[in-house]
């Protein structure tokens, strides 16, 4: 029986047999856990605090989300609740501020203490003792452990709404993907979460870091739905590239790679700094470059024959799903099931649609690099999604 495949738990690269450290980042061997596509999210309702909801141009509602077994609850607080919640998270902003310690850092810190409590990360995460010790006092000074929005992980959906009816209640079946943007990495601002089903698009912005755990929680959750956890998830093909030309209410534009897995689509942002991810792009094409002039033929020529092996973004195949989502919070998946399909239309402007139930998502593709993945793709994934490649428009 082949041996369980090791990731390092600080850059999730793959660890040979044997190896007393990671050959990617020199983390120690003692460091790293038997790979797991997620951690063990709790089915017990995840609580996350510090949310808002815009019911108009000037006008919003704070709000609790609950994520359950089955459902995603927002939940509009009473006023007294509301301002106690309130309240809690200017305090608790001065402290994380004083201690230097980040909102993310906090929520998978507080995780680490009580298994009870949602993580902000996918992937596992060694906690500093002094950390640990600097959370535990901040959670104690502010009672944390009977925080006043705890209430609402032990009511029901209907008990929910009844109590007030602005509240909303999502079945997670319903959910077609779950993204967002985490602008804010420190303890100010807030993050925006995007949750689309097939009959809504909710849009909420959500302070102190509490973006990490919802969206932990969620994919989790919705990937145990779909059955898309579990070991042996493997990149069947990537198309690298593909421009997303001004998503709503983002204060970025995005290039996605598209990631298909033997279970999912994954839209990913290469990682690394601008300026990294840039040098390796021309680093790329110039040898792609020198190797058609060799050849004596266009580059478009020469790229028909090439497996694209040594491309940069090939290095998303030597990490976990759970690294990859955790890399950075714009990065997201879809279920299969919940795609119609995917076609790619070349010419002068080439694109390529991800069609879902309601709605199609469109990106800029690239025609050098996006026709030869989608073709792998469409061979591999045969029967659980539907790809059309028309080269010629």
């Amino acid at each position: 029986m082949t041996a369980p495949s090791r990731f390092c738990t600080a850059c999730g690269a793959p660890l040979s047999p044997g190896s007393k450290f990671c050959e990617q980042c020199g983390q120690p061997v003692d460091a790293v856990t038997a790979a797991a596509p997620a951690l063990s999210i709790p089915e017990v309702p995840v609580v996350i605090p510090f949310g808002a909801m815009h019911t108009g141009v000037f006008s919003r509602k704070d709000i609790v989300l609950v994520i359950t077994g089955d459902s995603l609850l927002a939940v509009v607080p009473k006023p007294d609740i509301s301002g106690a919640i309130e309240k809690i998270r200017e305090q608790l902003s001065d402290a994380l501020d004083q201690s230097g310690i980040t909102a993310r850092e906090f929520w998978e810190v507080s995780a680490s203490l009580s298994p009870g409590l949602p993580h902000a990360c996918l992937t596992p995460r060694q906690v500093p003792a002094d950390l640990a010790g600097q959370v535990n006092a901040i959670r104690s000074r502010f009672g944390l452990d009977t925080a006043p929005w705890l209430r609402y992980g032990g009511m029901t959906p209907e008990q929910v709404i009844a109590e007030n009816p602005a509240s909303l209640s999502i079945s997670l079946d319903d959910i077609l993907y779950v993204r967002g943007e985490d602008l804010v990495d420190d303890r100010g601002g807030e993050d925006l979460l995007v949750v689309r089903t097939a009959s809504r698009e909710e849009r909420w912005r959500i302070a102190l870091g509490g973006f990490y755990p919802t969206r932990a929680a969620l994919f989790s959750r919705i990937g145990k739905r779909h059955q898309l956890d579990g070991p042996g998830e493997q990149i069947v093909s990537i198309v690298p590239a593909c421009f997303e030309p001004g998503p709503k209410d983002f204060d970025f534009q995005y290039v996605f790679n598209l990631l298909f897995s033997d279970r999912r689509l994954i839209l990913a942002i290469t990682p690394g700094s601008e300026d990294e991810v840039e040098r390796a792009w021309d680093h790329y094409m110039e040898e792609i470059g020198k190797k058609a002039r060799q050849k004596g033929v266009s580059l478009e020529a020469s790229m028909a024959g090439e497996d694209l092996a040594d491309a940069p973004w090939q290095d998303f195949r030597n990490r976990s799903v759970p690294w990859i989502l955790d890399a950075d919070g714009v990065n997201y998946f879809i279920p299969y099931p919940q795609i119609r399909g995917v076609a790619y239309k070349g010419g002068r402007n080439p694109a390529i649609s991800i069609s879902l139930a309601t709605h199609t998502l469109e990106l800029e593709a690239n025609a050098l690099f996006a026709p030869g993945p989608l073709r792998k793709a469409q061979q591999e994934l045969a029967g659980k999604v539907p790809i059309t490649i028309a080269e010629r428009t």
